[in-house]
């Protein structure tokens, strides 16, 4: 009898966990090109949407993620608005860097936003925006002037309402080669977890 016993509880162990390795679901990779060329407006995106958004209030909504001005990014935490987004920089590169990322890291620092001192061609003026992802570019000179360069991190990204994304910014140019179009391409886990697979 205590065999039969052992033998039911071993099956149902056995058949809980199949049952949980099939309802795990992987989370899709996506690809994003923003029209961010406004110099003075900010676009806001929701990776729960996959699309940009229009915000009433940026300061008290937790809907948006990223913002977007030019090359500028903000995440939706610290002087940018009461959500609890923040990034950290993994320091893992290009799309090798990013199939790598499979985990949001326990060691991750991450930073919310803040006011920095950013070049312009006038000088420098004051931003919020996010440190750590400011990161995504160098300027560099070119036979037509100065371009805009993905330094080809990945990014840890906390959004508004505490998931975690990981972010890669592919490019700043369209395909007519125009500026301010930012592409990039991510990973949002929407269960809460720190699983980026």
């Amino acid at each position: 009898m205590k065999k039969i016993i052992y033998l039911i509880a071993a099956v149902t162990v056995l058949f809980t966990a199949c049952k949980k390795d099939e309802t795990k679901v992987s989370i899709l990779a996506r690809t994003f090109e923003i029209n961010s060329t406004n110099s003075t407006k900010w676009k806001y995106f929701s990776f729960e949407k996959n699309d940009t958004i229009t915000v009433a209030d940026p300061m008290t909504s937790t809907n948006w993620d990223l913002a977007f001005q030019r090359y500028r990014i903000k995440t939706n935490g610290g002087l940018s608005g009461k959500g609890q987004g923040s990034a950290a920089n993994s320091f893992k590169k290009t799309q090798t860097g990013f199939d790598d990322l499979k985990v949001v890291s326990d060691t991750a620092t991450f930073t919310p936003d803040e006011s920095i001192q950013i070049a312009v061609q006038q000088g420098y003026a004051t931003y919020i925006v996010n440190p750590e992802i400011y990161t995504w570019f160098s300027i560099e000179l070119a036979p037509a002037g100065t371009q805009i360069v993905p330094t080809d991190y990945i990014y840890y990204v906390k959004t508004g309402t505490g998931k975690f994304a990981k972010v890669w910014f592919k490019s700043y140019y369209s395909a007519a080669n125009l500026s301010g179009f930012v592409t990039f391409q991510y990973k949002y886990q929407p269960d809460g977890s720190k699983n980026l697979e």
